[in-house]
């Protein structure tokens, strides 16, 4: 019993070198694939079946998160564009900006067209702009602008535009001449070594005399004259010298034969203050003026020319037939306005009733016969009737030239029994010579009277 007690551990030992050996062999013979799956020594000692290989643990991996894309719409291509590369679809375009700006592009002038000679500093250079733009669809208006930007009144010595102005006209020979000043002059005079503060009494006897020579020269050359008046600024003392400035241009352009065009209230708000923004040529408020508060924008500019476009257009005179001449193809033709002789035969038309038959284009009622046909060679309408004939109009029943409003032929009555007028307190005839026989005896008068007294008025029927 103790031997077999010993032997125990004996073979158990035995048994694990055995195990190993085998192991060992398998591993030698099995293919790589099988040696990364054999069983361990534990496993085979202890557990696991004859044969079976003991399968590793599964990575189990979370599922990938599914990356969200934002959708971005393709801009849609019309069908003419699907098939065109990208060179031809930028030639297209290019194309149709050029043909939109041939659209817009300006008439030719006239041979007899007549120009406009635009001078002044650079709020001239705005109005010029403006102004070019305005005229461009009218082919008898031509604008010529000469405009020195720094220039002024006041620095005779970097442009003298008294002694400037008649060669600017010979060259241009303008029918008008627009002038626009005064943004650069509020500044001192400089004149022979001394200066002359701002509208001082000498800088204002000096500054005066500068604006009339101007004026002077524009009607020597021939031009008329058209004064624009200064704009207001965003600074309040600039916009008092603008104020003084006005009155000055206004008396010179007026006694030189001109016009004066006064543009301050386009450019303020309802109580007279500067505004930047204001309404437009279509009404709709825009930015008139920059943030310097000076100068124009386009739209300033469009509405600068709009003051000044109608009075130039009426200094030049042109007629209608050159306006029409300038308007669209939708507008009314002279061709189709009435002519003198259709004016002075035509007749009033009365209202027409419900019940006349004229109303649904008859000319008689059911039944009756036709209308009597006018004499070939006359002319029956009351013009006619009245003028060559010396015939009046035939009065209308109701009407205030009816004068027979009571039917009846004469004022007094012939009859008394049966006229229903007796009865309204008239007499007859009869009756008057009756009365006037026996008022020639004075006897009977009292008779008469009595007579007269008892007579009662017979019973109506």
């Amino acid at each position: 019993m103790a031997d077999e007690t010993r032997a125990r551990p004996a073979r158990a030992l035995l048994s694990a070198v055995l195990a190993c050996a085998l192991l060992a062999g398998q591993a030698a013979h099995a293919p790589p694939a099988e040696a990364q799956q054999r069983r361990g020594l534990l496993d085979m000692l202890f557990g696991g079946g004859r044969g079976e290989a003991r399968q590793p643990p599964q990575r189990v991996d979370p599922p990938p998160q599914r990356r969200q894309v934002k959708k971005v719409r393709k801009p849609r291509r019309d069908a003419g564009s699907a098939g065109r590369s990208r060179s031809d679809r930028t030639a297209a375009a290019a194309g149709a900006a050029a043909g939109a700006a041939a659209v817009a592009a300006p008439v030719e002038k006239s041979e007899t067209a007549r120009t406009v000679l635009v001078i002044g500093d650079f709020m001239a250079g705005s109005l010029a702009k403006g102004l070019e733009e305005a005229v461009s669809q009218n082919r008898e208006i031509r604008v010529v602008s000469k405009v020195d930007g720094s220039s002024g009144l006041v620095r005779d010595d970097h442009f003298d535009w008294p002694a400037e102005i008649g060669q600017a006209i010979a060259d241009s020979k303008p029918a008008v001449v627009v002038v626009m000043l005064g943004a650069n002059d509020r500044q001192a005079i400089r004149e022979a070594g001394t200066s002359l503060g701002l509208r001082t009494t000498e800088w204002s006897e000096r500054y005066d005399a500068r604006v009339e020579a101007l004026a002077a020269a524009v009607r020597a050359g021939g031009a008329t004259l058209v004064w624009v008046g200064a704009l207001p600024f965003g600074i309040d003392r600039a916009n008092e010298d603008m104020v003084y400035f006005n009155d000055l241009y206004r008396t010179a352009a007026l006694k030189a034969g001109g016009e004066f065009v006064d543009v301050w209230g386009g450019f303020t708000d309802a109580n007279g203050a500067f505004t930047a923004s204001g309404p437009d040529m279509t009404g709709q408020t825009a930015r008139l003026r920059n943030s310097d508060g000076i100068t124009l924008t386009g739209a300033g500019q469009d509405k600068l020319a709009y003051f000044v476009e109608k009075p130039v257009t009426r200094v030049l005179g042109l007629s209608v037939d050159d306006l029409v001449a300038s308007l669209g193809a939708q507008q009314l033709s002279a061709d189709d306005l009435p002519s003198v002789d259709d004016l002075a035969s035509t007749t009033s038309t009365p209202p027409v009733s419900f019940s006349d038959p004229s109303l649904d284009g008859g000319d008689r009622l059911l039944g009756g016969g036709p209308a009597p046909a006018a004499a070939s060679g006359t002319d029956a309408s009351p013009r006619a009737r009245l003028v060559v004939a010396g015939a009046p109009h035939d009065p209308t029943e109701g009407r205030a030239d009816h004068f027979n409003w009571t039917g009846r032929a004469g004022a007094v009555s012939p009859t008394t029994r049966d006229n229903a007028i007796v009865f309204r307190g008239s007499t007859t005839l009869d009756e008057l010579r009756r009365q006037a026989k026996d008022a020639a005896a004075p006897e009977a008068a009292d008779a008469a009277d009595a007579a007269a007294r008892n007579l009662s008025p017979p019973t109506a029927p």
